[in-house]
């Protein structure tokens, strides 16, 4: 039987990232990009000036990176967040809007969602295991599943960036090909580090507030997704 105190801290955890954004859970289609009109863009030259990310305001900025990132298809996410009490949550996924293969460990305890061909399997920890849902073993779940909704701000890449970003005020100085979106008055809630050469896509983004702190980095831009082997999933 799963513990019941480990499972409620787990959710605690998670319900604490939440609060880090006011944004909703699903992602909006970008509004198309305006063209600057504050810049001479005659000069502008793509292979010497970079992808023109540093033009255009917070909000086009975001528009453009989360294009970007859709366009990519896939990615890597990794990183931690860490509660105000110290708690962690590592955070490691594999994936895309449509096929993701997830694990989240808070003290050595791992559980992994994968999403394939149109369905979620969820493999619970020991301490995350609920009714129905047996720990160690692949099983199908619906959306609302609490076993699968209490991860799902940090699921899919696309909509953790759409969510943890909703709030881009300015862009930073740019160097060493990047250029930071900050979050928040004056950069108060964090920044997303975004490449200033070739598409604009996110290399780590930072977010802290009073509970807690998000620490993720961006990889492997496009590359196959390695789904598991889920056995014969129970409930499917």
């Amino acid at each position: 039987m799963p513990r019941r105190a480990d499972a409620r801290l787990i959710a605690v955890v998670l319900g604490a990232a939440l609060v880090l954004t006011g944004c909703t859970s699903k992602a909006t289609p970008a509004e198309p990009v305006p063209t600057p009109t504050h810049l001479d863009l005659g000069s502008w030259d793509a292979e010497t000036s970079g992808n023109g990310l540093v033009l255009l305001d917070a909000a086009s900025a975001r528009a453009t990176m989360l294009a970007a990132v859709r366009e990519a298809g896939t990615t890597t996410m990794t990183g931690t967040y860490t509660n105000g009490a110290g708690r962690t949550l590592a955070v490691e996924v594999h994936g895309s809007s449509a096929q993701t293969v997830a694990e989240f460990t808070v003290d050595d305890a791992t559980t992994t969602v994968v999403v394939t061909d149109g369905q979620t399997y969820v493999r619970p920890s020991e301490t995350t295991a609920v009714d129905g849902l047996d720990a160690g073993v692949y099983s199908c779940v619906a959306d609302d599943e609490e076993a699968l909704t209490r991860w799902s701000s940090l699921l899919h890449p696309l909509q953790t960036l759409a969510e943890y970003t909703g709030d881009a005020s300015t862009l930073g100085a740019p160097g060493d090909d990047a250029v930071d979106l900050v979050m928040g008055a004056d950069g108060t809630l964090g920044s997303l580090r975004v490449q200033t050469r070739g598409p604009a896509l996110p290399i780590s983004l930072t977010r802290a507030d009073a509970a807690g702190t998000l620490q993720l980095k961006f990889s492997g831009w496009g590359e196959e997704i390695d789904v598991p082997d889920l056995g014969s999933p129970a409930g499917c």
